[in-house]
């Protein structure tokens, strides 16, 4: 096990400036390299206590913004025609990217990693998607999808 200092918030309910210990692979790997950490030195620390202010700064405008996109994604609908066999499965799915790209086109730019969707979906009916954009913000999107044949 590694101890480091967290230099941003995570869903695990790490606080910036928090000294933790997580393994040596997704330190060495994740962690530092992304900068989202650094190695739990004194000199390390007393650095993040001078920067934290700051830190903690950048933080809440990056929630503020998350929370004025949440309200957006939350207010929009979805709504696909795929073709679908008689019992209502799909010759095709609905997939991460289909989401993005929607989002896009609705002026929303948000990465892949935020979207929860798991498995891809394969057949006709209403779903809700949830999308994490930042630790404390997150929305869900609703996803209508028809087949030609239903939408008359």
């Amino acid at each position: 096990m590694t101890k480091v200092v967290v230099l941003e918030k995570f869903k695990k309910n790490w606080e910036i400036g928090s000294v933790v210990s997580v393994k040596d692979g997704y330190a060495r790997n994740y962690l530092i390299p992304n900068g989202k950490a650094k190695f739990a030195t004194k000199k390390n620390i007393e650095e993040i206590k001078s920067l934290e202010e700051s830190l903690l700064k950048k933080d809440d405008e990056n929630k503020s913004s998350a929370s004025a996109i949440a309200l957006k994604i939350n207010d929009l609908k979805f709504t696909k025609e795929i073709a679908a066999k008689e019992n209502g499965e799909l010759y095709g799915s609905l997939n991460v990217s289909d989401i993005v790209t929607f989002l896009s086109e609705n002026e929303l730019n948000i990465q892949k990693k935020y979207v929860k969707l798991g498995n891809k979906i394969k057949t006709i009916g209403e779903y809700s998607v949830d999308i994490d954009l930042h630790p404390e913000v997150n929305c869900s999107l609703n996803i209508e999808i028809l087949s030609p044949k239903t939408s008359d």
